[in-house]
């Protein structure tokens, strides 16, 4: 069984261990999109405080998380949107490795979806190392399309969009 709630700031070292897991796992296949300055200690502590960090529980144990907000990277002002604001951005979708293949990370999306359909958003936006193939891949096969890249300190990202306005009510759990 899964719950999706709201992050707790005592969860912070449980957190930060899943995103070492996980750097660990990506650099393991070659992909060098995080390390030990991003995300950090204090970028997961502000979306928990902010109350933008979401866990994904299984069976009791925290397995994953997500932030979810309207705050957009000053880059992406460069990216020819195709859809208008108000927008809601994705960042750090974790899931613990060992966790992994359970279809976790779609259910933080559907709740990120669903939440920027709650909110009256045009769409969800965000962005994903081009390196990070298995990522790309998930974002296409959910229906997200490449707007621009941007640079960040790591390299290049693919900024990418979905249309959100229009998911069906049946849809929702």
């Amino acid at each position: 069984m899964t719950a999706i709630r709201p992050a707790r700031i005592d969860e912070l070292d449980i957190l930060l261990g899943i995103v070492r897991s996980t750097i660990r796992q990506m650099e393991s296949q070659g992909i060098f999109q995080w390390d030990d300055v991003y995300p950090d200690r204090a970028t997961l502590q502000k979306d928990i405080e902010k109350r933008h960090m979401q866990v994904i529980e299984n069976r009791g144990e925290v397995a994953g998380m997500v932030a979810i907000n309207d705050e957009q990277s000053p880059e992406y002002q460069e990216v020819p949107w195709q859809y208008s604001e108000p927008a809601l951005v994705i960042h750090r979708l974790i899931i613990d490795p060992a966790q992994q293949r359970k279809k976790l990370a779609s259910q933080l999306m559907d709740f990120a979806e669903l939440a920027a359909a709650d909110a009256k958003c045009e769409s969800i936006r965000l962005d994903v190392f081009v390196w990070n193939p298995s990522a790309i891949t998930f974002y296409k096969k959910r229906g997200y399309r490449q707007a621009g890249t941007v640079y960040f300190r790591k390299g290049p990202f693919l900024c990418c969009e979905k249309h959100i306005a229009k998911i069906s009510p049946s849809f929702r759990h």
